[in-house]
């Protein structure tokens, strides 16, 4: 499901949406809602009640990928097969005292926004509208002084940069970095005639 609709674009855009036109826009919400999700790093769409699998190290502590962590609940877990019932969910790890072992396990849950935030449904509508715009092959138009750069049919269907810093707030945040500096020794600023002093 798209992380917005056929009525959400033609509110923006001011005018009804044709029949001729709704299958190509609902094409393009789902395509724009993929790639959210995936310059995300994470589901942000609600799945409800589906699975998916982790592969246990032998540890007591089973990290979740960060693409199933948006508003997680954990419903089920089985481990080959069989229903475990002593975990503990952290809200980012299972938890089992007796350990993880070695054999697969699936969780069963449900992920992602109830109904999606005004701002992810804005970003979402004005990609469409901004592909509806452009001509298959068109990367970009100018009017002023009339200048059009072509390009491959696909190369538009992107996440445009204003809509990437727009999305910073919902990408999954990766373990970090760490800055490391040189020590350098400190410059004399006095010049050259401080040793005459």
């Amino acid at each position: 499901m798209p992380l917005a609709t056929v009525d959400d674009v033609a509110a923006r855009i001011g005018r009804p949406v044709s029949a001729d036109e709704q299958p190509r826009i609902s094409a393009f919400l789902t395509d724009v809602t993929g790639l959210i999700e995936d310059y995300c790093g994470r589901e942000l769409m609600r799945r409800q009640d589906e699975t998916f699998s982790l592969v246990p190290e032998g540890a007591y502590r089973l990290t979740v990928p960060g693409r199933f962590s948006a508003f997680l609940a954990v419903d089920a877990v089985h481990q080959d097969g069989q229903a475990v019932t002593d975990w503990t969910w952290t809200g980012r790890q299972l938890v089992r005292a007796a350990g993880w072992g070695q054999a697969l396990i699936t969780v069963t849950g449900s992920w992602g926004y109830q109904t999606p935030p005004a701002s992810l449904k804005a970003i979402t509508c004005s990609e469409v509208i901004r592909w509806l715009a452009l001509s298959p092959g068109v990367e970009s138009e100018r009017v002023g002084e009339v200048e059009v750069s072509f390009s491959g049919a696909s190369a538009a269907q992107a996440l445009s940069a204003i809509s990437k810093a727009s999305l910073r707030p919902y990408r999954r945040r990766g373990a970090g970095s760490i800055t490391l500096r040189r020590e350098v020794p400190g410059l004399d600023t006095r010049g050259p005639d401080a040793f005459y002093d």
